[in-house]
């Protein structure tokens, strides 16, 4: 097995979204940059220096065209790219990730391994009430927490002591209910509020609750972003999107909190 780096990853990572981009043209489908693919396009025109990863939102309309076309094995699709979701017996998420099947990455904290990926967050509506849109986002915050419990390596030394504690109980509460009941009713939960019936939007599995709320035509308006060598369309209000999400942005965190994967990848 041949050890992939850091430098190597980024390249997999932009060859699976340009796959991914092509089959959205190819259908007429709107993917966004997030996160911290985001924060890279608009302050480094690329990668934040020690980010690993990648990831992309699509309004759920999208979103499951899309991976309807990339799991079908008769659709125009690169061979070496794989869908992993919560159909998988070892995976819990409500988002999914198309992975370069060639490759293989094992990360610290988590179960399994798969390949090297691209996550695709879904965008799905919410009540139509303040109250009610953030009553169901924390709902949605405190169901992550579970699924994140699912997923968890035990035998990382990395965890603290309450992380392993409030982890440990989750992943025994949802071994007895059974973790795949949970992601089927994770999924009903989530897909309650049509996109087209809301004012509001979340991506519903996120770690920043109530921030993650947005106004539909902030979000979903398109704009272009350099991003390395290629363009990439995300945010238009990217300040606001941004700011609501992270604060000063621009601001380079501290060394202690430049979070990584922490993983290792290789060629199969």
């Amino acid at each position: 097995m041949k050890n992939i780096t850091v430098e190597e990853v980024r390249e997999i990572q932009m060859n699976i979204l340009d796959e991914i981009i092509r089959i959205c043209k190819e259908n007429n489908l709107k993917y966004y940059l997030a996160y911290g693919s985001l924060i890279g396009a608009v302050r480094h025109k690329g990668y934040i220096p020690w980010d690993d990863d990648m990831d992309i939102f699509m309004v759920r309309e999208d979103y499951d065209k899309l991976f309807a076309i990339l799991k079908d094995e008769s659709s125009n699709k690169a061979e070496w790219a794989s869908v992993i979701d919560d159909t998988d017996p070892d995976y819990f998420y409500p988002f999914s990730k198309v992975v370069d099947n060639r490759t293989e990455i094992k990360m610290d904290r988590h179960k399994g391994s798969h390949g090297i990926w691209v996550d695709v967050f879904p965008v799905d509506g919410l009540p139509k009430s303040d109250f009610g849109a953030k009553a169901f986002v924390m709902f949605c915050s405190f169901l992550r927490v579970v699924g994140l419990a699912m997923d968890t390596d035990f035998s990382s030394k990395t965890l603290s002591a309450w992380t392993l504690l409030y982890k440990r109980f989750f992943y025994a509460l949802s071994t007895l209910i059974g973790k795949k009941r949970v992601c089927r009713f994770v999924e009903w939960v989530f897909h309650r509020y049509p996109v087209t019936n809301s004012d509001k939007v979340a991506i519903l599995f996120s770690g920043h609750k109530l921030d993650a709320i947005f106004k539909k035509d902030v979000l979903l308006t398109q704009g272009v972003y350099q991003f390395e060598n290629r363009e990439y369309t995300g945010c238009a209000n990217y300040d606001q999107y941004l700011t609501q999400l992270y604060g000063d942005y621009m601001k380079l965190p501290p060394e202690e909190k430049r979070i990584t994967h922490n993983f290792e990848a290789w060629w199969k």
